[in-house]
C-alpha cells in the first residue's frame, strides 16, 4: 500500500495559499517527469520502493525551498506577462483612442502657414519698430531738444541771440 506523502502540507499552508498550490504544482511536475522517466528506462511503472529515493529527496528542506523559489519565478513570469500583455492593451487602445480624436478634430488643429507667415513678419517689424522708438527715446533723453533736431536733421540752429553778434 502506498503511504501517504505529507509534501503537499509542508508546502501549502491554506486553501488560498496560491504560491503554496504553485510550489506543489512544481513538486509534481517533478514526480510526473521522474517516472516518465523511470518508465523509459525499465519499460514499466516505479513501485512504492523505487519511488522511495525520489520521495526522500522531494521532501528535503533544500528540495522544499527550491519549489517554492521556482514558484516564485513562475509567477513572476505570469505576472510580467499579464502585465506586459495589459499594456499593450491599454496602448493599442489609447493610441486609437488618440488617433480618432485627432482626426476628428484635424480640421481645427490644422495650421494656416500663410497667416502664421503674415502674423509672424507683422510681430517682428513692430518689435523692430518699438526698438527704434525705445533707443530714439533713450538717445534723445540724453542731448537737449536743439542737439536732438540738429543730428536728425543735419542743420545748425542758430538762435536769435546767435545772429545779433554776441
Amino acid at each position: 500500500m502506498t503511504q501517504y506523502n505529507y509534501i503537499y502540507d509542508k508546502l501549502v499552508d491554506s486553501e488560498d495559499d496560491i504560491h503554496g498550490i504553485i510550489s506543489y504544482s512544481v513538486y509534481k511536475r517533478q514526480k510526473i517527469q521522474f517516472i516518465k522517466d523511470f518508465e523509459s528506462k525499465h519499460g514499466r511503472m516505479p513501485n512504492d520502493d523505487e519511488l522511495q529515493p525520489f520521495t526522500d529527496l522531494s521532501t528535503s528542506d533544500a528540495q522544499l525551498e527550491f519549489y517554492k523559489s521556482e514558484a516564485t519565478v513562475l509567477t513572476q513570469r505570469f505576472l510580467s506577462n499579464v502585465l506586459d500583455e495589459d499594456l499593450r492593451e491599454r496602448d493599442e487602445h489609447f493610441s486609437a483612442l488618440l488617433h480618432s480624436k485627432l482626426s476628428s478634430h484635424l480640421d481645427s488643429i490644422k495650421p494656416r502657414h500663410f497667416l502664421d507667415i503674415v502674423k509672424g513678419a507683422a510681430g517682428s517689424l513692430l518689435f523692430v519698430m518699438l526698438t527704434g522708438v525705445l533707443y530714439f527715446a533713450v538717445w534723445s533723453l540724453s542731448a537737449s531738444p536743439k542737439g536732438v533736431i540738429e543730428q536728425i536733421f543735419e542743420v545748425k540752429i542758430i538762435s536769435a541771440d546767435d545772429s545779433s553778434g554776441k
